[in-house]
């Protein structure tokens, strides 16, 4: 059970009052260097927060105290070092507490109230819904070839690894399609918390946009300081040869870990794929995080999105979604199908290993985006739907570049026309090339912009909020420190918010 839940209010009355005990320097130190922190501290909803996690805590036994302060112990310690005002140690952190009242009065605690390490690992262990806990004990052996399995080396420079089941992404869709669930999400009480605190006040307060929400999705390479070929116990090694030295199971660090390649460095790396969902706000110009899950380094990001897909439409209803964006990785027919059902439209960049599709005529030629080529070799320009043929979304309709209100005219003459030859592509030829949005028009470039916002989101977890500079361990660990970083990027979006507001 709960001893006691400091609620919002309270803690605000005690902040109050602690500072009424503050002398010159630390005053002055609150309304500087940690201004800005105090202000999000402020935003942070810790009562939704109490009432998502009471259900995780006994009715019996010795109840646990100061939750609500551990929160905001992750929080402040994550904000401070985006702010270069601590350094990325946990450890460090709490200890640091113990000697810095105005740090510790900004949790919501006095210094001899605050609560112990363990006290933040055991909040993390409750948000974690692997049942089994032996793969991480100190006297677990594993062999010694233990995700040592490296993926297939791409062919060219900047290409990720391909998928070794080319099927599995038509058997995640159709499992999905026909209503049944993704077993093994052991992050589902992460996002919940997430989707509690973060996600639901952001909609609340207008930061994501609703009924009109354009969601892009990405993957990361996250690199593990652990040792992939593990750590053999202390043994009498003179009376083994070496044969059986290297033959003797071995504890790993981080059993989750294993090989993945990284496509940016063009080199194998041994850590998790980062993938999460995010949008964008077009007024102030912020990216915000939806959905944040680590996966395998070995898995294909087109199988990640499926089931970030799937975990977004189960544990974040409130969401609606009108537009997808993805790069060429997930560019496959189950994706366009799983989203066209969704009836959110698809804005996808084509992988040029697809080639022409069968379902094209071959009397029309093709560019690498689906537009028609004409007789001179260029492409041609979207031109609208006529939506007087069949289907509520008719024919594509694409005219001669140089036709209507060009000046110029083709050398290659193929119609007397001035308006310039008309090509007309029907959606149900090939629903990857022929989105709801013409490729090319101007349209989807102005949309698919803001697919960058994943670029900046992974860049901010990673380098400002210092998540690869952690020497930490495991899937939990990770998920768990990305969900409060998170957190962090929700309130820095809120407070430049009401900043503005204020302005």
């Amino acid at each position: 059970m709960i001893k006691h839940w400091q609620t919002d209010q309270e803690y605000h009355c005690f902040l109050t009052n602690a500072k009424t005990t503050f002398d010159s320097s630390e005053r002055v130190r609150l309304q500087s260097e940690l201004a800005s922190a105090r202000e999000k501290l402020r935003l942070l909803d810790t009562d939704a927060a109490m009432r998502f996690l009471e259900p995780f805590y006994s009715n019996t036994g010795r109840p646990a105290s100061n939750q609500p302060q551990i929160l905001r112990s992750f929080i402040l310690f994550f904000l401070l070092v985006s702010m270069d005002l601590a350094s990325p140690s946990l450890t460090t952190w709490v200890s640091r507490l113990k000697s810095d009242r105005v740090l510790a009065s900004l949790v919501g605690c006095s210094v001899n109230s605050l609560p112990p390490l363990g006290s933040y690992y055991d909040l993390m262990d409750r948000l974690w819904s692997r049942p089994d806990h032996s793969l991480y004990k100190r006297g677990k052996l594993l062999s010694p070839g233990w995700n040592r399995r490296k993926p297939a080396k791409p062919k060219g420079r900047h290409q990720k690894a391909s998928e070794n089941r080319s099927s599995i992404t038509d058997s995640i869709v159709s499992r999905i399609l026909d209503g049944k669930d993704i077993p093994f999400n052991f992050e589902a009480r992460l996002q919940k918390l997430f989707y509690a605190v973060a996600v639901l006040p952001s909609l609340n307060c207008g930061l994501i946009p609703d009924g009109t929400l354009t969601v892009s999705g990405d993957g990361t390479s996250v690199h593990t300081h652990s040792n992939p070929n593990g750590h053999i116990l202390p043994c009498p090694a003179h009376t083994l040869s070496p044969q059986e030295y290297a033959s003797l199971p071995r504890h790993y660090s981080d059993p989750d870990a294993s090989w993945g390649w990284d496509g940016d460095l063009d080199s194998f790396y041994f850590g998790y794929t980062l993938f999460q969902l995010s949008c964008h706000n077009t007024v102030l110009h912020t990216d915000i995080p939806l959905l944040l899950r680590f996966t395998s380094a070995k898995r294909h990001d087109s199988v990640s999105f499926l089931v970030a897909f799937h975990e977004l439409e189960e544990h974040m209803p409130a969401l609606s979604i009108k537009f997808m964006c993805l790069d060429s990785a997930m560019d496959n027919l189950p994706t366009y199908r799983l989203l066209k059902d969704r009836n959110i439209s698809a804005l996808i960049d084509l992988n040029s290993k697809s080639g022409h599709p069968k379902t094209i005529h071959d009397n029309i030629r093709i560019d690498k985006n689906g537009a028609p080529v004409c007789a001179a070799g260029l492409p041609m320009v979207p031109n609208g739907n006529d939506y007087s043929s069949k289907g509520h979304i008719g024919c594509q309709m694409w005219r001669c570049s140089y036709g209507k209100d060009h000046k110029t005219k083709c050398k290659c003459s193929c119609t007397s026309s001035k308006y310039g030859r008309v090509i007309k592509t029907r959606p149900e030829w090939d629903i990857r090339l022929y989105t709801d949005i013409p490729r090319g028009s101007e349209a989807y470039k102005k949309i698919y912009k803001q697919r960058t916002a994943t670029e900046r989101i992974n860049n901010r977890i990673l380098n400002d909020y210092g998540l690869h500079r952690m020497f930490i361990h495991t899937k939990e660990h990770y998920s768990f420190m990305t969900t409060m970083i998170g957190i962090c990027i929700h309130l820095d979006a809120r407070y430049k918010q009401q900043m503005q507001t204020a302005a």
